[in-house]
Parts: structure tokens; sequence; C-alpha cells
């Protein structure tokens, strides 16, 4: 799974996303019924009083509990609207990181919306919330009101005056589409790094000859956790060709790709939606895992931690984790509590590869 590099006031903590907080100041005065897109950026952060009459979306299901516990409804899917969805009088939303899930979700919006319906944008300059503000408006033939707010954050106001001229390049969003071949790989907008072959991923790739030496005999149930669109697995299967897979994720987009590769390529798969294999039943003879170390903006440093008691929990007896890490991440101090061993197979291009042994 793609992983992004941080940096280092980053990985001090995490900063109140105040384009958030400013949506959340608007809550209680939006009218009914609405529309709620929720990304990864209300991540662990405290929500506003829940509305019986609110319709939450999103794709990760992590949020869908944080929501579901705060007392809203809760689609979770790819980000898929019912047919029998109650339309909206307000859509309100804090734009994401990637393009095409903004103009999906602002497509939606302006297509669902009544005329004199408000769509609610909040974000910051480099989110790009002006000019999303701006398109969306021209759209629908008026002009978009946007405040700053504090911490550099920016509230976008849009009302529906008619029906849309046309829609946004949303990147066929909903489309699972080839991006490599030899080996065949597909994926879409929505899944974390979506377009490109993780480095970190193939190096971890580079060491599983290596790993796969350390068994006695070759492992036949394998678990990739937080699978993203399943690089790790179909890579991994080409040297593990009876294995037996257990593929999971906390993204709902991500495990459509998975699903498809898994199937283009044959494996035995089981996959499933899971908060860092949260439900899931081992045992399993080898875990193989590239864990995500950002949530929303922050890097969350219990989330590795999180990865490797899933890891612990699900191992065999004697079964091992391979895992690839930034180089920053002290995997070998918060592996020691949990596993006999940890070895470091490879170090460069600002990762580690490291075997664990339960």
């Amino acid at each position: 799974m793609p992983k992004s590099q941080v940096g280092a006031s980053a990985r001090e903590g995490a900063a109140t996303d105040t384009a958030l907080t400013a949506l959340y100041r608007q809550f209680s005065s939006l009218v009914s019924p609405v529309w709620w897109f929720a990304d990864e950026h209300i991540a662990d952060m405290p929500l506003p009083h829940a509305q019986s009459d609110w319709q939450s979306f999103t794709n990760r299901c992590d949020i869908a509990d944080q929501l579901r516990a705060g007392g809203f409804n809760v689609e979770l899917g790819d980000f898929d609207i019912p047919v029998d969805a109650v339309q909206p009088s307000t859509v309100c939303y804090r734009v994401s990181k990637e393009k095409a899930i903004v103009h999906y979700l602002i497509n939606q919006a302006l297509q669902a919306l009544p005329t004199g319906g408000s769509l609610l944008l909040s974000g910051h300059k480099n989110d790009g919330l002006h000019n999303y503000a701006k398109k969306a408006a021209a759209l629908l033939g008026t002009n978009a009101d946007i405040k700053k707010q504090d911490g550099g954050a920016y509230l976008a106001t849009i009302i529906k005056q008619q029906e849309p001229s046309s829609l946004l390049d949303d990147s066929q969003y909903t489309l699972i589409r080839e991006i490599a071949q030899a080996p065949q790989l597909f994926s879409k907008p929505g899944v974390f790094g979506w377009q490109k072959q993780d480095r970190g991923s193939a190096l971890l790739i580079e060491q599983l000859p290596t790993f796969l030496n350390m068994f006695e005999t070759q492992p036949k149930r394998v678990a990739d956790l937080g699978c993203g669109y399943g690089y790790i697995s179909v890579m991994s299967a080409q040297q593990l060709a009876d294995a037996e897979w257990l593929l999971t994720d906390n993204n709902a987009s991500a495990i459509l790709a998975a699903r498809k590769n898994c199937d283009v390529h044959g494996l035995n798969a089981e996959l499933v939606l899971a908060d860092c294999a949260a439900g899931m039943q081992g045992p399993v003879d080898a875990v193989l895992c590239n864990p995500p170390f950002h949530q929303g903006f922050a890097v969350a440093g219990s989330l590795t931690d999180r990865f490797l008691a899933a890891s612990h929990r699900l191992l065999a007896k004697k079964g091992r984790a391979l895992f690839v890490v930034n180089q920053f991440i002290p995997l070998e101090r918060k592996a020691q509590s949990l596993f006999q061993a940890c070895e470091l197979l490879c170090e460069q291009d600002g990762f580690k590869v490291l075997c664990l042994q339960k």
C-alpha cells in the first residue's frame, strides 16, 4: 500500500484541522436534511452533536465506526449514494486531498440538491478550496461566497440556482482501471497512491525470498494487512502459488480494487474491510505489512503499534511478519514487547524492511 513521506513537524503530533473545525461551527445552523461527506480528516477528532435527519457518507470503516458512535446515520462504501436516499437541502464537505474524489463528490452534490439548496465546502488555499468552489458555482450559474476563517481555513457557500450545465472531471472515479502490466494491476481513485507502485512495497517484495527461507515449510496462510489495491499480495503470490490469502484494509475503495486484482490473478483470497484487522481470525503463518503511518494530516504513532499487535494476534506460534516502514519509525523498539526477535533485512531509499519472529 503506497505511503507518503511527511516532515519532522508532522511527526511530532497532530494539529487541529481548522478547516474541519470551521465546518463544524456551521452544523447547528444548516438546513436539513443534510448530507455530510466525511473522509479521513475527521479521524479521532471530537464530533459535533448528531442530528437524526442527517446522512453521512464515508469510504473508511474506522470513520464509519466513529460516526456511528457519535450517533450519526452512516453509509459505508465507495462514497455510494443509495437510489432511495432522502434529497438533501444542504450538502457539507471538508474537501479531500485527492482531486478526483473532490470532483466526484461535488458532482454528486450538484445533482442531488434542489434549486435553492446549499453546498458548503471547507478547506485551505493549498487544498484548492477556492478553485473547487468557483468551478462548482460556475456550473450552477452563480458565484461562491468564500469567507476566511480562523487558522487559515476558508468556508465556501454555493446556492444552487439551476441544474449544473456540466460536471467536473472526476477521472471516472468509480472505474477500476488497469494501472500496470507484467504483472497486470488494477486500481482506482480513492485508494491511497492509486496510480503508482510504492517503493517501500517493492523493497518488501525484494526481501521476500530471504524472508521465506526462514520458514521450515512454506507459509500456507498469509495475511496482507493494510493491503491497498493488493500489490503486495499479487507480487508475493508469484512465490507462494499455493497459499491462502487474507487481505484487509480500512478503505472500501481499496477493497474493491484489491478484489479485482485477486480475481485477475486467481488468488485464493478472503478480503475484509476492517480497521487494523479488527475482528479477523488467525492463525496465519505469515503477515506482510506496509502500514500507513498517516491518519488525517497527522502521523498516528499508535497506528504502527496497532498493526504490530494485530500481526502478533493473527500469527501462529512460530509465525513471522515482514514489515516495511519509513526509516524514522522505531519499529524495532515498538516490536520488543511482542516479538521474540526483530531482524533488519534491508535499509534504503528512506525505508527499512524487518522480519519479526513471534
